[in-house]
């Protein structure tokens, strides 16, 4: 086996997933190293590039690491000719990780009526970031369960009980009560039965609580102050009775 490492720096520009900005950005290259391993006698060989870049558009600095190899034959459809034909694909990734879910710009709002809610949230988003998609299910059942609690249902209460109390209280509709059972049940699931969300079910689950949340203790109280800055309507006047003279 032998390894050839280049450590050769030369200007280059290329796309990256910059933290700040997002991804496709152009970046330069400031530094960069490669790996080679070769099982010359399996005929097995295995890249690693590393790049450190720096952002054209805000300067922020990130690592990025591709990795290819031999073994990871995939294969994918030829443009021109519309056969089917194997290639290498690579494995891109990047440090920090790019963000995967964005925490909404109001969760500030939620956080002044909370701290601890607001830091569940924080959590969640920091999950998702990592891929720790069982936690990140976790974390979304407890932080209705923490909403809940604010919304004065007894805690030691199970999460059916929490529902169906919050709906006799007119907390939540009927419609409500549906998508926030699937969202417990999808937590019971990731804490007691080692179910493992795919990125899309974790996005409705952070949907339907980001959607609860933002009713409940954001726009809420915008519907409360806006109810309270619209002016009365005027009252009517009676009308004067015929054949009295108008006063």
């Amino acid at each position: 086996m032998r390894v050839i490492a280049d450590t050769k720096i030369e200007p280059e520009i290329i796309k990256g997933h910059c933290p700040t900005c997002g991804p496709a950005r152009f970046a330069d290259v400031v530094a960069r190293h490669k790996d080679r391993d070769d099982d010359e006698e399996n005929g097995i060989w295995f890249i690693e590039s590393y790049k450190v870049l720096k952002c054209r558009g805000c300067g922020t600095s990130y690592f990025q690491k591709t990795t290819i190899f031999s073994e990871g034959i995939d294969h994918r459809e030829n443009p021109y000719t519309g056969e089917r034909e194997p290639y290498i694909p690579e494995t891109v990734s990047y440090w920090p990780s790019p963000t995967k879910r964005s925490p909404p710009d109001w969760l500030g709002v939620v956080a002044s009526v909370d701290t601890d809610l607001g830091n569940l949230m924080n959590d969640v988003y920091g999950a998702f970031d990592a891929d720790l998609r069982v936690p990140a299910a976790i974390a979304l059942r407890t932080a209705f369960d923490r909403s809940s609690e604010l919304l004065g249902v007894d805690p030691a209460m199970g999460f059916a009980e929490k529902l169906n109390d919050l709906l006799s209280h007119g907390k939540i509709s009927g419609d409500e009560m549906t998508v926030l059972t699937t969202l417990t049940d999808a937590g019971n699931a990731a804490a007691h039965r080692a179910w493992r969300p795919s990125p899309s079910e974790l996005d409705t689950m952070a949907s339907i609580i980001e959607s609860f949340l933002h009713r409940t203790f954001v726009l809420g109280d915008a519907e409360r102050k806006l109810q309270a800055g619209i002016p009365p309507k005027p009252k009517r006047q009676p009308k004067p009775k015929k054949g009295l003279p108008t006063p």
